[in-house]
């Protein structure tokens, strides 16, 4: 199940997709991943983002979930959706990645590869 280094992920709340995401960037030792989210209608920066502008609100992010582009649930310690509406930019960044295992799903990606010492 090794994911290629712009693996996309949609972010639900409950079973309404508020949102896709490509996963950029990586922080190995933390378990995180962080991605460019694009909205869908059902996104709502006052319900679902954690951060907005720069002002960390509050965690908003226990009722979301993510699945990969396959389906299969990514489960993590914590989602946060951070919002910058006056600069059209969101992200959205995966804490504490559980199952699959974090390098079971990036050990491809440069990021995974730099920091272990990987070619």
């Amino acid at each position: 199940m090794m994911h290629n280094a712009a693996m996309k992920v949609t972010i639900y709340e409950a079973d309404t997709p508020i949102g896709e995401a490509e996963i950029f960037a990586l922080d190995p030792p933390m378990g995180v991943a962080m991605a460019k989210f694009k909205s869908l209608s059902a996104y709502d920066v006052e319900r679902h983002a954690n951060v907005v502008d720069g002002d960390y609100i509050e965690d908003r992010g226990r009722g979301l979930r993510i699945e990969m582009s396959d389906g299969v649930p990514l489960i993590s310690q914590a989602i946060s959706i951070q919002a910058w509406p006056a600069l059209g930019e969101h992200e959205v960044h995966i804490l504490g990645i559980l199952q699959p295992s974090f390098e079971t799903l990036f050990c491809e990606h440069p990021d995974f590869k730099s920091h272990w010492g990987k070619p």
